[in-house]
């Protein structure tokens, strides 16, 4: 029941909220595929009694007549089914289209992405959202179908079941009972049995599932670090390490795998049986019937075919037992995502977005303003991990000003930045930012795609070709005026110079009115980073310019600093030294 609840939270905003009648007429068109299909059953269960009962009788006369019956139902069947799988996965995709682009909306909006690693973040937040969504939408539709078909077949063929095992005597310690459908009776009674054992064997099959899909998600992950990080693992020859690393992930998939085709062994041992006994009961049931005289073949023929659709329908959970399970798990997975998304609690702080306050008690600002200022005002500021870093920092500038963040490494220079960028939140006091502030860290993010939307970034539409030369060609980097369609990997094919020359490109394109940098010509020589720095000054000259750089030799392109020095919790920096565990 839990998992039903959860799965009609994840449902509901699409089926509910959704003022497009869209879905519903794609599924009312699978459901009349499906109630088509079952009534052309229903007439192909009559045409076997009349085919059987042409065949005892040696009436060659009325095979053609019935072929061409038989040709017609099974051309409506085969419409039925064709139809309704193409309305069904037209519906399951535009469930997944819809999920994906809420999911996608809600992991990026308010930087959640980001504060989840601080959190109890679930695994591979990627997966759920690329995979388990659409297996969401297309198990939950292929369950629905098929529930749907063998509920209707049930009710269809009950009556026929019944008719045909009219009224039989059972004789128990000499008192006699008169039983009416027996054969309904008998399949109910079957069902529930096989069902009960179904669960008893297979019931560990959900963990299992949801352990498979997260240690697959592991390793994938795992092979994705070597790939990105593949300059950085053969400068340390640590190819070894990762050949370990990558098979200890595997090791894991295999445990579980081991006990994931030994659960479905059992599952598949005790399906395959339940089926064959179920095609033989009915044939022994009526048998005697038959030799009887009391029935003809094709009653007899008539009765198999309906009891093996009545047996479908009460025994859909066991049909489809393995397919619940990993529904079930799939729900689990988005669920415990969701879940975590809601726990972010901050809204988004990115430009633009208006006013917020963080979890910690503090706010955010950025409001309007005609000349860019930063203003802090009494702010706390507690590590990732929740240590206390700062208290109180104060401090105003205002455009056109160069202000350099100073203070010992390991002190909160960078955290602060991150609250400036709404990414971490402030436990206490007020601090704003301009409206058009643009963040550029150490390691600028460099994008899959072609060149000109990698320059851009992160603006959603490319800018003009002739800008995007001009600013390339003022950060040193003309030469790759003549790639901007191309689309490569840049952050590996760029070195981290030239990474970062490409990160000023993009602040000469957006020419925002606050720029926060932090390390932003770490990669790059003396000479290069002063004339970065002065190109800034030269081209942005009414912007708010806010840095944080160990290079000392750029503090004479600053005009005024924030010292944190005074705003320190506790002591930080280099440690007391220690002897050598190894020794020497």
């Amino acid at each position: 029941m839990k998992t039903f609840r959860a799965f009609l939270r994840l449902a509901a905003p699409f089926w509910i909220g959704r003022a497009r009648p869209r879905p519903w007429l794609l599924l009312a068109a699978t459901v009349a595929c499906s109630l088509g299909f079952v009534r052309v059953s229903v007439a192909i269960n009559a045409w076997n009694k009349e085919f059987y009962d042409a065949l005892a009788a040696f009436d060659a006369g009325a095979i053609p007549g019935l072929a061409a019956a038989y040709a017609v139902y099974l051309t409506l069947a085969v419409v039925a089914i064709a139809a309704g799988n193409w309305f069904l996965k037209r519906l399951a995709f535009d469930w997944r289209d819809w999920a994906t682009d809420d999911h996608q909306r809600r992991w990026l909006g308010g930087h959640a992405h980001y504060r989840l690693r601080f959190g109890d973040e679930p695994d591979n937040p990627d997966q759920r959202i690329a995979e388990d969504i659409a297996l969401l939408a297309e198990l939950t539709l292929e369950l629905f179908r098929s529930f749907l078909v063998n509920v209707t077949r049930l009710g269809a063929f009950v009556a026929i079941l019944w008719s045909i095992s009219g009224t039989q005597t059972v004789t128990l310690a000499g008192t006699d009972f008169l039983i009416d459908g027996y054969l309904v009776w008998i399949a109910v009674v079957y069902s529930a049995v096989s069902t009960l054992l179904m669960h008893a064997v297979g019931h560990r099959l959900l963990a299992l599932k949801i352990d498979q899909q997260a240690r697959e998600a592991d390793y994938r992950a795992a092979l994705m670090g070597v790939r990105n990080w593949s300059e950085q693992i053969a400068f340390h020859r640590g190819e070894a390490a990762e050949l370990v690393r990558l098979s200890c992930r595997f090791d894991d998939i295999r445990r579980n795998w081991h006990a994931l085709i030994g659960r479905e062994f059992r599952i598949e041992c005790f399906s395959a049986a339940q089926m064959r006994v179920a095609w033989f009961i009915p044939i022994v049931a009526i048998l005697p019937l038959y030799l009887q005289r009391t029935i003809t073949l094709g009653d007899m023929m008539q009765a198999q075919n309906a009891f093996s659709s009545v047996l479908d329908g009460f025994s859909w959970v066991l049909t489809y037992y393995r397919r619940i399970m990993e529904w079930a798990a799939v729900v689990r997975r988005l669920q415990q995502l969701n879940d975590a998304l809601e726990r972010t609690g901050l809204p988004s702080h990115s430009a633009g977005h208006g006013t917020g306050a963080g979890d910690g008690g503090g706010t955010v600002d950025r409001p309007f303003a005609v000349r860019p200022v930063l203003c802090i005002d009494g702010v706390d500021i507690v590590s990732p991990a929740g240590r206390p870093l700062l208290s109180a920092v104060t401090a105003r500038f205002e455009a056109p000003a160069h202000v350099r963040i100073d203070g010992p490494s390991g002190c909160g220079k960078s955290t602060l930045l991150r609250v400036m960028a709404g990414l971490h939140p402030c436990r206490s006091g007020t601090l704003s930012v301009g409206t058009d502030a643009m963040f550029l860290p150490q390691h600028s993010y460099l994008p899959n795609d072609s060149l000109r939307a990698v320059v851009s970034y992160p603006s959603e539409r490319p800018f003009d070709d002739r800008a995007i030369a001009w600013a390339l060609g003022r950060v040193g980097l003309a030469r790759l005026s003549a790639e901007l369609d191309r689309h490569a990997e840049w952050s590996t094919l760029l070195s981290g110079g030239e990474r970062q020359r490409l990160g000023f490109a993009q602040l000469l394109l957006h020419r925002p009115g606050t720029v926060v940098m932090d390390e932003a010509t770490s990669q790059l020589d003396e000479e290069s980073s002063i004339a970065m720095y002065r190109l800034i000054r030269d081209t942005l000259p009414d912007s708010l310019v806010i840095a944080v750089t160990h290079q000392l030799g750029l503090a004479m392109l600053f005009d005024r600093s924030i010292d944190l020095r005074p705003f320190l919790v506790e002591a930080c920096g280099v440690g007391e030294p220690m002897p050598c565990p190894l020794g020497g």
